[in-house]
């Protein structure tokens, strides 16, 4: 009877386990984390997605502002942006720790990370020498820099083409990062008064940077260098994701309290969404039709469903501690 039971038991698994791996079900999707730099506490705020509840948080230097994410090492890069600090922390997110320390460019806001030549491109808004510091991740070692417009801010890859926003003049530096090659800037493109953040679309080679002032983003094309179009969104925007797989671009609108919903098929704002206060940083999960927005002022992440466009939930962080500015949430990024 026991054999006829463990049989039949392992009959029943053996369907259910077929079902699942054919339904597409993935038995990971459940720990996804949303990590939260948190610029006023010089911390990392680690949060699980099927419960929204901060499950660990890592110290790293003073002011963390940006952060990528390398899916095929499962490492975090983020920028301590404090002139005194300028460095790169690398943490290991599996154990969560700081595995390594790089000193970069003075006052680093960005990075963008290329897996496939293990290389990190931090800007580095306030360094007089104007430069992009580039990162051997297998080392974690500065491998060199290159010099690009003035104020770097926001960095993008689509091929070998390094897209860098300058605050300072209103361009766009395009840099060959073809392996090899001497890394140089290749084409400047002009958009808006001080371009701040970018997102790329690999695929579709485009690349999409937020115009603060101007309260625009324009969308390049990777492949010619040309600006084909620029989208009036809210007020004094500062942060963008791309949706590719739903045709969907997101951008706070820092001082509009508001998220815009661009249709990136027609290049036209489709929806706005309120959230909280001086909202900046921005991530989106296709998988799962989530959008992560960090509220600056309000100390906490909205999660929103992308397919109706609401807010489904908060996650109030920890005021800063390390300094008296309020304000600590800065950039948000999913894995």
């Amino acid at each position: 009877m026991s054999k006829f039971m463990n049989v039949k038991f392992f009959a029943v698994f053996a369907v259910v386990f077929a079902m699942l791996a054919f339904s597409g079900y993935d038995a990971n999707a459940s720990s996804k984390k949303v990590y939260v730099t948190n610029a006023g506490n010089n911390t990392v705020s680690a949060i699980d997605t099927s419960s929204n509840k901060v499950v660990m948080t890592v110290r790293v230097g003073v002011w963390p502002a940006g952060i990528a994410i390398d899916r095929d090492s499962g490492r975090a890069y983020i920028t301590n942006s404090s002139k005194g600090d300028s460095t790169l922390s690398v943490i290991d997110l599996k154990s969560n720790s700081e595995v390594a320390k790089v000193k970069v460019g003075v006052a680093p806001m960005n990075v963008a990370v290329d897996s496939s030549t293990k290389r990190a491109f931090v800007t580095s808004a306030e360094d007089p020498t104007q430069v992009v510091t580039v990162i051997d991740t297998a080392k974690n070692t500065v491998k060199g820099t290159v010099k690009v417009g003035a104020g770097p801010f926001g960095v993008g890859i689509v091929g070998m083409k390094l897209f860098v926003s300058n605050v300072n003049d209103g361009t766009v530096s395009v840099v060959d990062i073809t392996p090899g090659k001497v890394l140089k800037v290749t084409d400047t493109i002009k958009v808006g008064a001080v371009p701040v953040n970018i997102a790329v679309d690999p695929d579709a080679k485009r690349v999409y940077v937020v115009n603060h002032i101007d309260g625009t983003v324009s969308v390049i094309d990777a492949a010619s260098n040309k600006v084909v179009a620029t989208v009036k969104v809210g007020t004094k925007p500062w942060d963008l994701a791309v949706d590719a797989a739903n045709k969907r671009l997101y951008v706070t609108n820092r001082f509009g309290d508001s998220v815009s919903v661009i249709d990136t098929s027609s290049n036209k704002v489709v929806n706005t969404i309120k959230v909280g206060k001086e909202p900046i940083g921005i991530a989106v999960d296709s998988g799962s039709k989530k959008l992560y927005v960090v509220n600056h002022a309000d100390v906490s992440l909205a999660i929103i469903d992308t397919a109706s466009n609401k807010i489904t939930g908060t996650v109030k962080l920890a005021p800063s501690t390390d300094s008296n500015y309020a304000g600590s949430p800065w950039s948000v990024a999913v894995f």
